[in-house]
């Protein structure tokens, strides 16, 4: 016998030995059980007699609504019906009370009346299923409206039948749907349930959800409860609990109105705009884009754009750098400094316009958002551990701890001295939007941080008992009440005087004050060339802040040359203004009172080249001379116009000459030079200059053609 052979006798006894003990215990047991009909004591056939008159039924809940701050609703439950075609009857058809296959063709026209299928597919799955006890019609078959269930009863078909299942419905759609999120039907073992999938409803599932209940009682032959019966059995079912919400539903839908259109206008990656009541911590209105109808779930992003992406903020972030600066003293609104560049160590950062604006007070410089004033204010007079100390104060270092989920932490590396200086005026750390806004409450306020909610309360939906409230919390005091104010006052200027970055963010009606961010994006190791995250964080009134509206804009598209003032401050406007007035806030007439250190233009035509220069340095213009002529010709600005400190002076001398070095001129400048020599002047882009066509020092002459390229500022 060889070895193979030996392998198959050695498996089959195994068998034999195995198995052979296992089948005699079964069949010993199933022969007990035939002769003595008895288990643990119970008479098996009169227990299976007794439970044939024994039936469980569910008892149904609801799951808990969700409401905005006054009670709207913006999540509820409504019915919905899923059509069933019985066939047979305990295996047997009946006429009237199933589907006769006859009555196929015409019930297939009839249903395909109302549901959204062919007659001929209908009539091809009642065909195909003839012989089955009962079917259904797939996805087109369900969730439909009452509307749609009394328009196939009407018909009077034979057989069909209906199964109420629970649905959720958003009565206003795309409405704050980052921050509702959706609830979705999941067939937990053949019973439908809703269950929250994204935003509100899935991070607070475990409130809004329904706890069935269920009753065991006994049966007559037609299965309906017999109401002499004692029942065995109850459990009541809970319905879940009602969230309202601190969103107020007039200010959101205005504000995803106006993010609509400046999405549909700019295609950004993203964007996102908050607006909180500084005061408490409450969100009123949140909208993200890419956003979706929750009723239809065509989603293309799932997160929370404020909560969920950190980016380096731009010039935003400047603002608790003026803060921390005021509150240790150090800031001194009329020191005098040379804007333009800044050294650190091996390192020179420049102003976002190249060559800064001459000699200037340091308020301008945070009007002019000069990053050179703000690496003077976070090296020079705070130092830069000082101002780490503020940066952890304003808790950048940690989430805020909003009631949202999937929120994500800032991004940050200290160990190197020359990151926390680049943080003190925007670049290097990665914060959330979430994390500037309740940073931005202890500017608004009295120094005092809230934190970000958007949950007002939650209530028992039965008896409409509060069972818990969010009241407004204090998370940290990172500078003064004084120093609080004194920084709004600083910030005046950006948004009121001629020489803001945000002069286009103006209310006519309430005083705004704030900050713009153009910021760079890091991808891989480099940024991103032309490409950035525009935002700005404004608050109004000044005096006494009753709302703060953040807004970002990732990468809006490449078409549109436009700066991010010109993008954002048309949807700020809007909402903010009707926000306040729907707050009772009494609207007051603005004018821009900010002092600019405007002056006005001397003439210095015939005068000499060097007594032009000399007369118009003393008088704080930047002199430009043009041509090789003894004596001025001419001059932009003329004698009459207002100018402000550092502006340039064209001082033209000849009909030729030498061309200047145009980077990081304005348009406005470059303007005023074709204005003088009658130029041909092409332009491609906005901002500062970036290239010229006529190089540095090539002669030219009047009317020639001159093509620049310019490019937005990140400030």
């Amino acid at each position: 016998m060889n070895s193979l052979q030996q392998s198959k006798k050695r498996v089959a006894w195994v068998a034999i030995v195995c198995f052979t003990p296992l089948f005699l215990f079964f069949v010993g047991w199933f022969f007990y059980l035939s002769v003595f009909q008895t288990y643990k004591g119970e008479n098996m056939l009169a227990f299976a007699e007794e439970e044939r008159w024994k039936a469980v039924s569910t008892l149904k809940a609801e799951r808990g609504e969700i409401f905005d701050r006054f009670g709207q609703p913006i999540a509820i439950n409504i019915p919905s019906y899923r059509v069933v075609a019985v066939l047979k009857l305990g295996g047997e058809r009946v006429e009237g009370k199933t589907l006769m296959p006859e009555e196929f063709p015409e019930a297939a026209r009839e249903l395909a009346s109302v549901i959204p299928m062919t007659e001929a597919d209908i009539l091809k799955r009642l065909e195909q299923n003839v012989d089955r006890g009962q079917i259904e019609f797939g996805v087109p078959g369900r969730d439909l409206t009452v509307e749609q269930k009394e328009e196939l009863e009407a018909f009077e078909i034979p057989g069909i039948t209906f199964v109420e299942e629970p649905k959720r419905y958003y009565p206003n759609k795309v409405f704050a749907s980052s921050v509702i999120g959706y609830a979705q039907k999941i067939d937990q073992n053949g019973r439908i349930e809703l269950v929250g999938e994204l935003g509100i409803e899935k991070s607070l599932n475990d409130i809004l959800s329904e706890s069935y209940g269920l009753t065991r009682f006994e049966k007559d032959l037609a299965g309906r409860p017999l109401i002499a019966s004692d029942e065995q059995l109850r459990i009541e079912p809970e319905d879940g609990a009602d969230v309202q919400l601190t969103i107020d539903h007039r200010i959101q839908q205005l504000l995803d109105t106006k993010m609509d259109e400046l999405y549909k206008e700019y295609a950004p990656k993203n964007a996102t705009a908050i607006i909180m009541d500084p005061k408490t911590g409450e969100i009123v209105a949140l909208s993200d884009r890419p956003s979706f109808d929750p009723n239809t779930r065509e989603i293309t992003s799932y997160s929370n754009f404020s909560v969920s992406s950190r980016f380096e903020p731009g010039s935003t972030m400047k603002i608790f750098t003026l803060a921390a600066a005021i509150n240790e003293g150090v800031f001194d609104p009329n020191e005098l400094y040379k804007s333009g560049s800044y050294t650190y160590g091996r390192t020179t950062f420049n102003d976002y316009n190249i060559t800064g604006w001459g000699t200037i007070p340091m308020v301008e410089g945070v009007w002019h958002s000069s990053n050179v004033a703000f690496s003077i204010m976070a090296n020079e007079r705070l130092g830069l551990g000082r101002y780490e100390d503020y940066f952890n104060a304003f808790k950048f270092d940690q989430r805020t701890g909003v009631d949202l989920p999937g929120e994500v932490n800032s991004q940050y590396d200290f160990d190197s001295p020359l990151n926390v200086l680049i943080t003190a005026w925007g670049q290097s750390t990665a914060v959330t939007p979430m994390q500037i806004l309740q940073a931005t409450s202890a500017i608004a306020t009295d120094g005092t941080m809230k934190q970000p909610h958007v949950i007002k309360k939650v209530v028992n939906r039965e008896t409409g008992e509060t069972i818990r409230t969010t009241n407004p919390k204090v998370v940290g005091q990172p500078i003064t009440a004084e120093a609080a104010q004194k920084t709004r006052e600083a910030l005046d200027g950006v948004v009121n005087s001629d020489l803001g970055t945000g002069q286009l963010y103006a209310l006519e009606n309430y005083r705004v004050i704030g900050k713009t961010g153009t910021a760079q994006i890091a991808e891989n190791g480099k940024y991103l060339s032309g490409q950035y995250i525009h935002s700005f964080v404004g608050m109004a009134p000044e005096e006494d802040p009753e709302l703060v509206m953040y807004i970002a804009v990732d990468r809006p598209n490449s078409d549109s040359s436009t700066t991010g003032p010109r993008i954002m401050a048309p949807l700020f406007k809007d909402v903010m203004d009707v926000a306040l007035r729907y707050r009772s806030v009494e609207p007051e007439k603005q004018e821009k009172a900010v002092e600019a250190s405007a002056k006005t233009t001397a003439s210095y035509i015939d005068l000499s080249r060097k007594e032009a220069v000399d007369t118009s340095r003393e008088a704080a213009f930047a002199p430009v001379l043009l041509g090789s002529g003894g004596s001025v010709t001419a001059q932009s600005p003329v004698e009459g116009q207002s100018y402000v400190t550092g502006e340039r002076l064209l001082l033209k001398t000849d009909d030729t000459f030498a061309m200047p070095n145009l980077s990081g001129w304005s348009l406005r400048d470059v303007k005023r030079l074709a204005t003088l020599y009658q130029l041909n002047l092409e332009i491609d882009g906005t901002g500062f200059v970036t290239s010229q066509s006529i190089g540095k020092d090539k002669p030219v002459k009047t009317g020639a053609t001159l093509k620049v390229k310019l490019q937005s500022p990140s400030n």
